[in-house]
């Protein structure tokens, strides 16, 4: 999984081109997992930076080949989601910024809260991931 950002934009990368088999073996998709690790960069990112607006997600599967779509992410949303599932261990997870003109990217180690989707919630954050819809294909 890469996760890149620049200017307000944020891309999810994965290798997985089969996005709805089991992730680990459990309930969850491959793709529920990977909607869960956007909100989880995005509740760092509105605690860091503010809570305005939203943030903005490309999803690609296929290592780039498949754009799964673009998902809007409001802070409202996030916070909503971690009153309602609670937040488990924080993991370190390698995030690419983009410096723009100022050099090449960086990637940095950050510590990014996980949520809790454990202890019977996995069929709720699926029923969530359902009808959480990108805004473009």
């Amino acid at each position: 999984m890469t996760i890149s950002t620049s200017e307000g934009y944020y891309d999810l990368t994965v290798p997985d081109t089969q996005t709805t088999k089991s992730a680990f073996g459990g309930k969850l998709r491959v793709y529920d997992v990977h909607i869960a690790k956007m909100f989880e960069v995005t509740y760092l990112e509105c605690q860091q930076f503010g809570d305005g607006g939203n943030r903005e997600w490309t999803y690609f599967a296929g290592n780039g080949s498949i754009n799964m779509g673009t998902f809007y992410i409001p802070c409202k949303l996030v916070y909503d989601i971690v009153a309602a599932y609670g937040l488990g261990p924080s993991k370190n997870t390698p995030i690419i910024y983009g410096q723009e003109e100022s050099g090449p990217p960086i990637t940095r180690m950050v510590s990014v809260p996980t949520l809790n989707l454990t202890g019977g919630k996995e069929q709720r954050w699926i029923n969530f991931t359902k009808n959480f819809k990108p805004v473009s294909r």
